[in-house]
């Protein structure tokens, strides 16, 4: 009892302190992003601390697991430096009897895990997409900056708009640029203004326009009028996983049969396994030799755990693409880091001090 007890509180408090490290700087990368994407008009302003938190949520399975990796490892780190551990093995110990307390304080944090992959998660990036498109919506002045020439991001397209209605959604006296494909358009109108599509491309729609295109350095120029059109401000972001897929309940992405949907449900499951398996891992991979004062399980961990999430993400994008049958899914790699855990205890169970 007392063994359990001493384990488990000096791991418990170990993951909180960690915990809250691992927020502060996720929270803080999401900020700058987000604040980021508030400059050039694709969020509004007043949305940004409100979509950060529904955006944090989908990494509190992975900061969970790296909690519980990262604490378990360090504490037993610690027992086997100051020498606990060759009292506990001479009190009849072995490095079997840590399973049982590591479960105790790991198991209802891989549980908590698994309902934020599979429930909560969904559920906040949906709520998260919802906010941003209603605070676009209801302030429209965030998206354009009237009277500056602003660039896009690809530094392919400057546009400005003289002056800006937030009553009407429009402004008058627009100017655009693109520069694609060798070629320089340039478009001048008399009204336009900025809208987002659903899939969170950035477009600028544009009345009574004229629009002059001619190659780099050319002096011809084709000339074209139009009553009415759009250009995109922005290339759209390719990605393997459409954002719209992460905010799917899980029990959708069950009966679908898309590969993307499947890539998506087996990332979901995949995270509580991880942690299970990282936890378990983490008991035979914290052995030191004390007289040796080198830290190379240290790294021999961080491998470890930073390649096994790589080959989760890895392995979702070939899932995705149909590379890899949603049937086999992800089970080969939790297969073989389960194997690797039993190998590793096996050796570290021969070593005693």
């Amino acid at each position: 009892m007392l063994f359990r007890k001493t384990l488990i509180h000096e791991m418990t408090w170990v993951a909180f302190g960690l915990f809250v490290v691992l927020l502060v700087i996720v929270m803080t990368s999401q900020v700058v992003r987000l604040l980021g994407e508030a400059a050039v008009g694709t969020l509004a302003s007043s949305a940004v601390w409100a979509v950060m938190g529904f955006a944090a949520v989908r990494y509190f399975p992975i900061l969970f697991s790296l909690m519980l990796f990262i604490s378990i490892l360090s504490v037993l780190t610690r027992l086997w430096k100051d020498h606990e551990m060759v009292v506990w093995f001479a009190a009849g110990r072995s490095i079997r009897s840590f399973i049982f307390p590591v479960l105790q304080m790991g198991l209802p944090v891989v549980a908590l895990i698994a309902a934020l992959s599979l429930f909560v998660s969904p559920w906040a990036q949906l709520k998260g997409r919802e906010y941003r498109a209603a605070s676009l919506k209801n302030e429209e002045v965030s998206q354009v900056s009237p009277g500056i020439f602003r660039e896009s991001r690809g530094a392919d397209r400057v546009y400005f708009i003289e002056n800006f209605s937030g009553e009407g959604g429009q402004g008058e006296n627009v100017f655009v640029q693109i520069r694609q494909d060798g070629k320089i358009s340039t478009v001048l109108a008399t009204h336009g203004g900025m809208f987002v599509d659903d899939a969170g491309d950035r477009w600028m729609w544009l009345k009574d326009a004229t629009a002059y295109q001619a190659p780099v350095g050319s002096p011809q120029y084709d000339i074209l009028t139009f009553k009415e059109g759009r250009v995109r401000v922005e290339n759209p972001t390719q990605t393997v996983i459409n954002p719209g897929t992460e905010s799917m309940r899980s029990k959708e992405l069950w009966v679908s049969d898309v590969p993307q949907h499947q890539a998506e449900l087996a990332w979901r499951i995949a995270l509580p396994i991880q942690a299970f398996l990282l936890m378990l891992a983490a008991i035979p991979l914290a052995f030191t030799n004390p007289r040796g004062g080198k830290g190379y399980h240290m790294v021999i961990a961080a491998l470890l755990a930073f390649g096994y999430y790589n080959g989760i993400n890895v392995m979702q994008a070939w899932i995705a693409v149909g590379k890899i049958p949603a049937a086999v899914g992800m089970w080969p790699l939790h297969g073989a880091v389960a194997l690797l855990t039993i190998g590793l205890f096996w050796w570290r169970s021969r070593v005693r001090g």
